[in-house]
């Protein structure tokens, strides 16, 4: 790359051709209106505007050997970054533009998105990992800063990027079976309300109900229901037991069917008293009473990953205690259920 000012005698339509525009130039007597765009590789059909502009010097980028003008290095490096469930827009003022194809998780490799930044010339920047996004939106802004970089910055690029998983995708949301066990415990009005936000929430990740079964207060009734419901479901979600109590029928069921109880408890509010529990590898997931009801709790924290059909850890819920409490601040991290989040323009 080198820099050069044209100025007099060199400043013609011979000498810009091919040259890169270092500065955005601007109609004389309106500095509002602009003539051409800087970044912009200029040709000889440019001159008659670049005359217009009645500038004694313009600053101008010559293309050298083994240089990479920004817009193919950009297109170059959404490609390289790129991953699932990602669309790539552009190059629009030598930034492209990346966006959620589907609704999902957004997931960054955030170590390897520092290492990215940390190479000279190159700038990506995300939205938070793990943030819920629905098709359309932006999740991830690509670009190079110079007007031209060297090919070896994107040697460098494809160093960081190789491996397994992409730096930035979105995890689809794969449609599964909801079965609910509620204990009869409930009142009719609360069973209702219940009812009502769990249709709603499992339907925006785009799963169905297979069915909503009232059981008794007892082991017995309660282990059975469990047995049968997982035959045609592929996730289980109770309410109504108390999970502070040794003794709550539905955990005592879930000890004689052999469940392996994964985590009890979350650290974070409102919704800490939630359990997550596997029978034959199917998910079992206890809901706290404010989760019945909210939209905004450990429990809308949590289903997006085992919509994803992803094994949920403890270690999961562990690392729900950074941002654990959850405020109107955090609304950005829960679904939008009821309506998608407005599409960026």
């Amino acid at each position: 790359m080198k820099a050069e000012a044209l100025r007099g005698p060199g400043l013609n339509a011979a000498a810009i051709d091919g040259a890169v525009l270092a500065q955005t130039l601007l109609v004389p007597d309106d500095h509002h209106r602009v003539l051409l765009l800087k970044g912009r590789i200029l040709s000889r059909n440019d001159w008659p505007v670049v005359a217009s502009a009645r500038i004694d010097e313009l600053h101008v980028v010559r293309i050298e050997a083994g240089d990479i003008h920004e817009d193919e290095a950009a297109r170059r490096l959404a490609g390289l970054v790129t991953g699932p469930g990602v669309v790539q827009h552009g190059p629009v003022e030598s930034q492209v533009r990346l966006s959620a194809a589907i609704n999902g998780i957004f997931k960054v490799d955030v170590q390897r998105l520092e290492a990215l930044n940390g190479i000279a010339d190159i700038s990506i920047f995300t939205l938070f990992d793990g943030q819920l996004v629905s098709k359309g939106k932006t999740i991830a802004g690509v670009k190079v800063t110079p007007f031209v970089v060297p090919e070896a910055r994107l040697r460098e690029v494809e160093a960081v990027c190789q491996g397994a998983d992409a730096v930035v995708q979105v995890l689809a949301f794969r449609p599964m079976r909801v079965a609910i066990l509620v204990r009869e415990r409930l009142e009719p009005e609360q069973r209702e309300k219940f009812q009502a936000s769990i249709e709603m929430k499992v339907a925006w990740f785009g799963s169905t109900i297979s069915e909503i079964r009232y059981v008794a207060d007892d082991v017995g009734a309660v282990e059975a229901a469990v047995t049968d419901l997982l035959r045609h479901g592929d996730l289980l979600l109770t309410a109504g037991a108390n999970a502070t109590d040794p003794l709550d029928p539905t955990l005592v069921a879930l000890e004689r069917l052999k469940a392996r109880m994964e985590k009890q408890g979350a650290p974070a509010h409102p919704g800490s008293a939630v359990w997550l529990a596997y029978l034959d590898d199917r998910p079992i997931f206890g809901v706290a009473a404010c989760g019945m009801f909210s939209k905004a709790t450990v429990l809308d924290l949590i289903l997006p990953r085992l919509f994803t059909g992803a094994l949920v850890t403890a270690g999961d819920f562990n690392s729900l205690g950074h941002g654990g409490l959850l405020s109107k601040d955090m609304a950005f991290r829960f679904p939008p259920y009821g309506a998608f989040d407005t599409l960026d323009s």
